[in-house]
């Protein structure tokens, strides 16, 4: 079945009509879907999922498959932001609304639902065979349908379109059986929800960040201090990612240009447990070289310059010369003694640094020697 479901997906990921790739969106809703994202795979890994792939722009905006390896089950989504009001009947199917009690006295179109938002995710979910799945509607907005319970789905999360009343129940299904084939079974509306999520369309980034401290502070209270600079590696990963619109010829390629596996956000988490909470202690030395006379703009700089080396370490990216430079830090470091102030220690090694330095900047140089003497300092 693993190679017909690798099939499956990758047909699937070059049907045009299905895959939607390259949808349009303006920057918010990018970052909201990217968000997004990223806040279901720290739940995914907060559940202990064994293995997950999350692919995007290949199977309408986001699909999270259930192995990167051997997959079965499939979950597509929808992610779209809504600066006002709530989603209603009409924009979600492209559907007239039945009036309770009254037969239609004339047939309306339900061809419509083809291209509407849930026709979308039903076209995508009954085209798998191999693998069994569920689609999604995600919004920051509610979507204004009351359920035949007497709830509603702006408030309630998430909801299947099973639960409608019937008089809505019947037309949602009716209208997508006019996309099957003779003799296709009846729509399972079961596998079709719509969802509100709590990511803010104005400030997607910050509730991430949020999501990720929570996160470190079950998984590695040391590292929870850490969680902006991990949310903006991992941004900076998944932003590329479904860029490219042309057709992929292996599942390989696919995975490779649209994909982030359960695999890469380990790694991204083993490289920071492995660097040790280094700007706690960085804020300590600049504050002290504060109080010994250096400059506020110099101060800035270094910290700036040690922000992008910690996130190049965390994602795994370290340039050349990152490498060059800590082990002339290292060097220099060597047979040094514990001084009695700093800013004089830093000034003699920025000194011989830029001898062989030169290109490089004093505060990504600063930030360098800072960053290693750290280390030094704490026995790392």
């Amino acid at each position: 079945m693993v190679p017909d479901a690798f099939t499956e997906i990758l047909q699937i990921v070059n049907d045009k009509e299905l895959s939607e790739t390259g949808g349009a969106h303006n920057q918010k809703g990018v970052e909201f879907q990217r968000n997004w994202a990223l806040v279901r795979m720290f739940e995914l890994e907060s559940q202990e999922q064994p293995d997950f792939l999350v692919l995007f722009e290949a199977i309408q905006d986001v699909a999270v498959v259930d192995s990167n390896s051997a997959p079965t089950k499939i979950e597509i989504y929808q992610v779209k932001k809504k600066d006002r009001n709530e989603w209603t009947w009409a924009e979600l199917t492209n559907l007239h609304t039945p009036k309770l009690g009254k037969p239609t006295k004339k047939p309306k179109p339900i061809k419509g639902v083809f291209s509407s938002p849930m026709g979308k995710l039903y076209r995508a979910l009954r085209a798998f065979k191999e693998l069994t799945g569920t689609a999604r509607f995600i919004s920051n907005a509610g979507c204004d349908l009351a359920m035949a319970d007497g709830t509603n789905a702006a408030t309630s999360l998430p909801v299947a379109m099973a639960n409608l009343p019937d008089h809505l129940r019947s037309l949602l299904s009716e209208s997508f059986k006019s996309i099957h084939a003779q003799g296709e079974p009846s729509p399972d509306l079961s596998r079709i929800y719509v969802e509100r999520v709590n990511v803010p369309v104005d400030d997607c980034a910050t509730f991430t960040v949020g999501v990720a401290h929570s996160f470190l502070l079950a998984r590695s209270p040391p590292h929870a201090g850490q969680a902006r600079a991990l949310v903006e590696t991992l941004l900076a990963k998944v932003g590329p990612l479904g860029a490219k619109t042309v057709s992929c010829t292996t599942f390989e390629e696919m995975r490779a240009q649209r994909g982030y596996a359960r695999s890469d956000f380990v790694a991204a988490l083993a490289n920071l447990q492995s660097i040790p909470d280094l700007l706690q202690h960085l804020d300590i030395w600049l504050s002290k070289l504060a109080s010994e006379g250096m400059g506020v703009m110099e101060i800035i700089g270094i910290r700036a310059a040690a922000a992008s080396i910690y996130r190049r370490q965390v994602m795994g990216a370290n340039l050349p010369e990152d490498r060059d430079v800590a082990k002339a830090c290292d060097v220099w470091l060597a047979d040094k003694e514990d001084p009695q102030a700093l800013l004089p220690f830093f000034i003699t090694a920025l000194t011989e640094l830029k001898i062989g330095f030169p290109y490089l900047n004093s505060a990504m140089l600063q930030a360098h020697f800072a960053l290693r003497a750290i280390k030094c300092a704490v026995q790392i």
